[in-house]
């Protein structure tokens, strides 16, 4: 009789959980109550259960050409299917073991439909290769396309549309990561040294600097060496640290500067968190309003701050960003006035196709229509970039950011900004031109490799954008602009 591995028993359980409690997979996998005692049985669950659910249409895709009635397969039973044919698609697990894995963990869910899964993953372990090279389709450009989208687990609409916003030198490399697991980056508090971390002790993941590194140096950035155990510290539990990719930690770094600022946007705080601590390190008065539509949202990013010694010029507020001006009524009339700030940074609701490696839910769910240009998510990224606009000081900086690498919600939207009434005042500005990137690299030198990250990543008109890479950080993109004075 053969034995079900405990890490592919426990994928199928991560995965059947998720589909019935409607959670996303890699928040049931670190819930789960019970894990593969061995850490390569852990971190091979966690493989499968990820990858199947990132590639799952193209998995389904190849399935159902053997499968005879395929809108007669049991959920439970393509669950397990999946998690076998990622194996032999993606894995190359020899034939002989995925199948026969495969065999009993759809067994395991319905002993009738062993018999097929049988003969349907030998017919997919013969034709694994001829799928990923689309030679069922006619030579040419469709082609290349679409065997890139199928050897990265993508919809092929999807696919185009990040072979249109990058070119396809830079998707190759976002298609190469998109299935491997991400690195895992820190922000430490900086409450962690007696005296308050000193701005030359950042520690970054990388030892040398430069254009070519794969992600900058930043005081309080750290690439733990081991996550786990990181995890298990209850670092994050403290608010010693939070989890954030270290180019989402640059773009929070660059929206960061003396003064008032409002962030419209905030979710739970991980940026709100990163800026009043760079502020602290900088020495720098800086109070801060974050913005974000979920009151409930609101009151843990005002919780995390409280426990991590971070909450003492910042409030909360709950809100359609859009209508910006309803939302901070009762701020403006405390004031006696309408309040402006020095900086409004936007860190705005996007498809998140610069983080699908941790997010594999992202692909298959994305709808087509709604981040095409002008399509739903655009115009909402629009529409609170001009409301935002209206609470810009003179002299005072609006930036725009996005964890999206499709050109429809970065580099389009902010065009069509600049191009607008309320966008007219404002003038593009580089990132890696920020005051607080600047002050780091003054103060000791350590911020000069993430000034010199941020130029290397921007296009001709400053614009921030990086793109996924294999043991790299995640497409996050942002542009950084300056209302003009009255006088100009």
């Amino acid at each position: 009789m053969i034995r079900l591995s405990p890490a592919r028993a426990h994928a199928l359980a991560c995965l059947l959980r998720a589909e019935r409690e409607g959670r996303f997979v890699r928040e049931v996998a670190e819930s789960m109550p019970r894990k593969p005692e061995d850490p390569r049985d852990a971190a091979l669950a966690l493989r499968l259960a990820l990858g199947a659910t990132a590639a799952a249409g193209t998995l389904d895709e190849l399935l159902d050409r053997y499968i005879a009635k395929p809108r007669a397969v049991k959920l439970p039973v393509r669950l397990a299917l999946r998690i076998s044919a990622f194996e032999l698609l993606y894995l190359k697990t020899p034939a002989r073991v995925a199948v026969s894995q495969g065999v009993e963990l759809v067994r395991g869910q319905a002993k009738s439909a062993a018999g097929m899964a049988n003969a349907v993953l030998r017919r997919v372990a013969d034709a694994c290769d001829s799928f990923l090279a689309a030679e069922d389709i006619a030579a040419g450009v469709l082609r290349d396309h679409t065997a890139l989208a199928r050897r990265a687990g993508l919809p092929a609409w999807l696919a185009e549309a990040i072979i249109s916003s990058l070119g396809e030198r830079c998707a190759q490399t976002l298609f190469d990561a998109q299935l491997e697991p991400a690195p895992v980056y820190v922000h430490l508090n900086p409450r962690l040294s007696p005296e308050g971390e000193d701005v030359s002790a950042g520690q970054g993941p990388t030892d040398e600097p430069g254009a070519d590194a794969v992600a900058p140096m930043l005081p309080g950035l750290m690439q733990p060496a081991d996550i786990s155990s990181f995890i298990r510290s209850g670092a994050l539990n403290r608010a010693d640290a939070v989890a954030s990719d270290a180019a989402a930690q640059l773009i929070a770094t660059a929206a960061t500067a003396p003064g008032s600022c409002l962030e419209i946007g905030a979710g739970r705080g991980t940026k709100t968190f990163i800026m009043c601590a760079q502020a602290g390190r900088l020495g720098w008065a800086h109070s801060h309003t974050a913005l974000d539509l979920s009151a409930r949202k609101c009151e843990l990013n005002l919780e995390r701050l409280h426990a991590a010694g971070l909450d003492g010029e910042v409030r909360c507020v709950a809100g359609d960003g859009c209508v910006v001006d309803a939302v901070l009524a009762d701020i403006d009339a405390a004031a006696g006035e309408r309040v402006l700030f020095d900086r409004v940074f936007v860190d705005a609701p996007c498809s998140g196709t610069g983080t699908m490696r941790r997010h594999p839910e992202i692909s298959w769910r994305l709808d087509a229509a709604d981040v095409a240009y002008e399509g739903a998510l655009p115009r909402l990224q629009l529409a609170l970039l001009r409301a935002a606009a209206s609470r810009v000081a003179e002299d005072g900086e609006l930036v725009y950011a996005t964890c999206s690498v499709l050109a429809s919600e970065n580099q389009a939207v902010v065009d069509a900004f600049l191009a607008s009434s309320e966008g007219a005042a404002f003038r593009l500005v580089p990132v890696h031109e920020a005051q607080a990137l600047s002050a780091f690299a003054d103060a000791c030198g350590v911020g000069c490799s993430a000034t010199t990250f941020a130029r290397s990543h921007e296009d001709d008109r400053g614009r921030f954008q990086t793109v996924p890479a294999p043991e790299a950080c995640d497409g996050h993109f942002c542009a950084r602009m300056v209302r003009r004075s009255a006088s100009c």
